[in-house]
């Protein structure tokens, strides 16, 4: 079952703040975005390879959207898509038996069709948790950031989600055009342009002022992808505001550690 909203998994915000606590372990994770794969323009299968030995057998890994891209699949059709899509986060599950993989969409891998899929997988293994828009682990926010296209509320975010809901994989003469433009930089000069960090920021947080209010009380860090631009530790309203970046070709990819502590008790 998809988390529609807002999910707060196992956390009541920073510990350190809540008086004498219970000694609880601090989780370990890492946060991975925008690998878009199976398009050519990607090399997220190589990337995340090259990342997944380096993670800790029982370390959280956050897929923040984009995982798959179905508008740009080199693949035959949807349905080969879809396929391929739950055998390789089934292989992710496989090869990391204690590591727990929390799955948010994006706006490239939240197809009607897969996500039907992804909640059947969830429904198997209960390692994997599905998120529609948004994460909180301890004081971590997570949300892929699609949010940032525009200034935009609930509702106008859930209409341009359902839209890329009902999108159509484009053919190969359409896919081999779009490689060619980012061969020569254009679609990094239009992601410079379209989304400065600065304004970024402000319309993701404007976003979550709406849709959730008081969050930049109980959030320390916020990670995000969709823009393709990476960046660490931009600190707006006290929260420091990252970007994990793209495994598309030329754009920059920034996979990030992040610390958690699963749960806490106050002592009376």
């Amino acid at each position: 079952m998809f988390r529609e909203s807002f999910s707060i998994v196992n956390a009541r915000g920073d510990p350190l703040s809540c008086g004498a606590m219970i000694p609880t372990p601090v989780r370990s994770g890492r946060v991975v975005s925008d690998l878009h794969l199976f398009s050519r323009r990607s090399d997220g299968e190589a990337l995340f390879r090259s990342l997944e030995p380096q993670l800790a057998p029982d370390e959280t890994l956050v897929l923040n959207g984009d995982t798959f891209d179905f508008r740009w699949s080199t693949l035959q059709d949807e349905a080969s898509t879809i396929d391929a899509a739950v055998r390789w986060l089934a292989g992710v599950l496989e090869r990391g038996p204690r590591r727990e993989i929390h799955f948010l969409l994006g706006n490239h891998d939240c197809h009607a069709g897969f996500r039907r899929r992804l909640e059947d997988l969830g429904g198997r293994h209960p390692r994997l948790h599905c998120h529609e828009f948004r994460l909180q682990l301890g004081n971590c926010l997570f949300l892929h950031g699609d949010c940032t296209n525009r200034r935009m509320d609930h509702d106008r975010l859930a209409r341009f989600r359902d839209a890329w809901s009902r999108d159509r994989q484009r053919g190969q003469v359409a896919a081999a055009a779009y490689g060619a433009i980012d061969a020569i930089g254009l679609s990094r000069r239009f992601h410079d342009w379209y989304f400065p960090e600065r304004t970024t920021v402000r319309r993701l947080a404007h976003h979550l002022d709406l849709t959730d209010p008081g969050w930049d009380q109980r959030v320390s860090h916020c990670f995000f992808g969709h823009t393709h631009r990476p960046f660490e530790s931009a600190v707006f309203r006290g929260v420091n505001f990252s970007n994990t970046g793209s495994a598309i070709r030329g754009m920059g990819f920034l996979p990030l550690a992040f610390r958690w502590v699963p749960d806490t008790a106050t002592v009376p």
